[in-house]
């Protein structure tokens, strides 16, 4: 249930990074929901990406996080995003024909850092609201 509640999440947090921020920006499909689809499987990939390959970067530049006090995070979530973006642009598109266009333009690395931010931000938000803990 969490991989489901965070995919929603990322879903709403790129929406709104989109919405905000000009160097990010999913293409636009015939309406709504081409849109919308398009940001569900962006927030999948970006679900998996942070499960699968975040852990590993995290290990590997520890002592990065070690000498900034942390805050080296900031650029493995953008660097996640990036590699997020660059895995749907090379999926292409969904649907009968190729009619649902799939993919994330990021302009700038900063761009990357703040949208991670937000998305972070709202993920973590709906995340809690639809995680129901029994701890």
């Amino acid at each position: 249930m969490e991989i489901v509640a965070r995919t929603i999440g990322n879903a709403a947090g790129l929406w709104l990074a989109t919405r905000i921020l000009s160097g990010l920006s999913v293409p636009e499909g015939a309406g709504a929901g081409p849109m919308w689809l398009n940001l569900a499987v962006l927030g999948l990939v970006l679900a998996l990406v942070n499960s699968l390959v975040k852990p590993v970067a995290k290990v590997l530049t520890f002592p990065l996080y070690i000498i900034t006090f942390g805050l080296f995070a900031l650029v493995v979530n953008g660097a996640m995003l990036l590699l997020a973006g660059w895995l749907t642009n090379r999926i292409g598109a969904l649907g009968a024909g190729g009619s649902v266009p799939l993919g994330l333009e990021v302009s700038t690395f900063g761009a990357a850092v703040v949208g991670s931010i937000i998305i972070s931000v709202i993920s973590s938000i709906i995340a809690a609201m639809l995680v129901d803990r029994d701890d």
